[in-house]
């Protein structure tokens, strides 16, 4: 049986296992032992449950630390391998910091050394650094062994000193890579060199010059079939009394050019040489407005006399083409090439970008958005004399849609204007709102007759002493047009009828002068309007709310005082349709290129579509135009700016021809086109 301890307390049978007894039994068993030995009942009830509850609680309390247990043990492991981490970026950026700074060694090779010693006593260290670098160079080329300096070592010392190098020097004997600096080698697309010589040089003649050198600066330009290399090479010239004795050859000038033309037949991998003022000329009509050159053009524009060009000096060298970016790698032919086709034809710099890469020279995206930055200056100056004259027309339409930004923390909306000046041009203006102060700022002040929408942040443009508002039929007959297609039926019907019977008597005084319009549209026009606006307000107290043709009604009965000027001026349309078809240059664009990259670009890039758009209204090709004014813009006077604009620029391209200073270099008798053997 049972048995005792010396407490009094009963001990737990022989025969059990405690390791296999779970909490409550033990618990169960001390009480039942210790009621016995104290001559009380075991009443296991109330005491037996709320230690079962604390055992309960205990064991849920092991398992919460058991899991926190293995979390802080993943955090250990996390911030170990962030550690790890961490070590590895820090030397990553000590050795990008290290290449950065791009230390140079202060080791000085034996070579150095050696003709320091060997030098002139008072020669400093940078002339025998340039003479070993010399010396160097000729070594790595043997076929200069034939014209060695007096002093310099014969070939076998040479060959010595090359061997005694390549043995003390550092890293094996490998020359370390030169960093390579200005600009990238041009890719294989077709090369022209023009050689320019100096004014006075053509004034003199050649025959009392001597050739002493050439400067040579290389653009890409754009002709018909992709881009070309054009090299503008400067010849020096001196009078022959004051030309160096040992300037042996230095005379030598290019066979001439044929009557006929240029020769084609030439080496492939030599570049074909012609000489400006053997081809410079004019069109024989000055006045055209499309690209009478085939194969493109080069333009160049000179903008003070020849005299103003020479320096003065006893070197005569030719100034450089006019450039609307100082140091641009692309000639304003490509730049006109770029933009048109991006703000006209709506092809993203990326597609541009690859297109270029296939003719065999790549642009990056980056350096045109970086030109059309650039030269969207230049055609602010001409835009917003354009937008100062059409604000004091007697009348303009006007509208406005939405475009992307990009900017560094989201994408947002701002918004271009669109001003139509029928025969003037089609102008446009980014804000990044659009609201009243912003319409305000546009066009406030403005007394004439504005053709709008209606916009409710237009009304602060009208009212007494401040200009007209002339309503939009169109707009009319969009909301009449989704009735009928809802179902309307009859009701909308009536309206439809006599809208079109509007515009039918606007069809037929089309060509008429404004007087005879305004007299036409009083006669027939004014009745039908009157009947339509009778039938408005009758309709207007039976349709009900929400019926499809409320909202047209609605539209009629509040826009009646604008949508019936056009009756009392015979000079307005009766609808907005021009602003609306300006405004699908934008929308096509932005489904295409997206987005500008910031509020100033959205800027000059409306800048530049101006231009475009104005050009197709006076019939110019616009990359042609572009062309032009981005060489003769960046000299040309600013309080005459306006001349450069596309309505009066034929008359001054003319003017300027005329003065001489506007010559146009024609691509194609440069490069033999046959295309231009058709004309002759």
């Amino acid at each position: 049986m049972t048995s005792t301890t010396r407490s009094g307390e009963a001990a737990l049978p022989q025969s059990a296992e405690p390791e296999r007894l779970d909490g409550a039994a033990l618990v169960l068993g001390y009480l039942q032992a210790r009621g016995q030995a104290q001559g009380s009942p075991a009443d296991p009830g109330s005491a037996v449950d709320a230690l079962l509850r604390r055992v309960q609680e205990l064991e849920a309390r092991l398992a919460e630390l058991s899991t926190a247990e293995q979390q802080a043990q993943e955090l250990a492991r996390t911030v170990e391998s962030l550690k790890a981490y961490n070590q590895q970026l820090q030397e990553t950026i000590r050795t990008l910091e290290i290449g950065f700074r791009r230390h140079v060694s202060e080791q000085v090779s034996p070579d150095q050394l050696r003709l320091s010693l060997a030098g002139e006593p008072g020669a400093c260290p940078a002339e025998a650094s340039s003479q070993a670098e010399h010396c160097a160079s000729r070594d790595a080329d043997p076929s200069d062994g034939s014209n060695q300096p007096p002093g310099s070592a014969s070939p076998p010392e040479r060959a010595g000193t090359a061997e005694s190098s390549s043995g003390s020097e550092p890293r094996g004997g490998k020359r370390a890579k030169r960093h390579e600096h200005g600009r990238r080698r041009i890719g294989v697309i077709p090369r022209v060199v023009i050689e320019s010589l100096p004014p006075e040089v053509l004034l003199k003649g050649i025959e009392r010059f001597e050739r002493v050198g050439a400067e040579d600066s290389s653009v890409i330009g754009h002709r018909r079939g992709g881009p070309v290399e054009i090299v503008w090479r400067r010849l020096k010239y001196v009078a022959k009394a004051e030309a160096p004795a040992a300037s042996s050859g230095a005379g030598e000038m290019p066979a001439p050019l044929p009557a006929g033309g240029p020769a084609v037949t030439h080496e492939l991998d030599e570049p074909l040489v012609v000489r400006e003022h053997e081809l410079l000329g004019i069109p024989a009509d000055t006045g055209f407005k499309q690209n009478p050159f085939v194969d493109g053009v080069l333009v160049r524009y000179t903008p003070g006399s020849d005299a103003a060009e020479d320096s003065g000096g006893p070197v005569k060298i030719a100034s450089l083409p006019e450039r609307p970016i100082d140091r641009c790698l692309a000639d304003p032919s490509l730049l006109a090439h770029l933009f048109v086709h991006k703000l006209d034809y709506h092809t993203p710099y990326y597609r541009q970008e690859v297109e270029s890469e296939r003719r065999g020279f790549r642009i990056s995206r980056g350096n045109m958005t970086r030109w059309q930055y650039d030269c969207g200056g230049i055609a602010m100056r001409i835009a917003d004399a354009l937008w100062s004259d059409a604000l004091s027309r007697s009348w303009f339409a006007m509208d406005a849609t939405g475009t992307a930004i990009r900017a560094k923390e989201k994408h947002r909306y701002g918004h271009v204007f669109v001003l139509v000046a029928p025969g003037d041009g089609v102008l446009f203006r980014y804000t990044p709102t659009y609201d009243g102060p912003t319409v305000a700022k546009l066009f406030g002040g403005y007394q004439g007759t504005l053709v709008a929408d209606a916009s409710a942040n237009h009304n602060v443009l009208f009212g007494p002493g401040k200009a007209r508002e002339a309503g939009c039929w169109s707009h009319a007959r969009r909301r009449f047009f989704k009735a009928f297609k809802a179902g309307a039926g009859k009701e909308a019907v009536f309206a439809l009828q006599a809208i079109q019977a509007l515009f039918r008597v606007e069809e037929g005084c089309a060509l008429c002068s404004p007087d005879e319009r305004l007299e036409i549209r009083q006669r027939e026009s004014a009745p039908l309007i009157e009947k339509l606006f009778a039938w408005v307000e009758a309709q207007r107290q039976v349709i009900p709310e929400h019926s499809p043709l409320r909202e047209g009604l609605v539209y009629l009965h509040n826009q009646r005082e604008a949508l019936c000027e056009f009756v009392s001026n015979g000079e307005i349309p009766i609808h907005n349709n021009a602003s609306e078809r300006a405004l699908r240059r934008v929308v096509k664009g932005r489904r295409n290129w997206l987005f500008h990259g910031s509020d100033e670009h959205a800027v000059r890039a409306c800048a530049i579509t101006s231009l475009i758009a104005t050009c197709q209204v006076h019939g110019l090709d616009p990359e042609l135009y572009l062309q032009e004014i981005l060489t003769v813009a960046p000299s040309y006077p600013l309080s005459r700016i306006l001349d450069l604009s596309p309505k009066n620029w034929v008359a001054t391209r003319q003017r300027l021809i005329a003065e001489g200073r506007l010559k146009y270099l024609d691509l194609a008798r440069i490069t033999g086109s046959r295309l231009a053997l058709r004309d002759r």
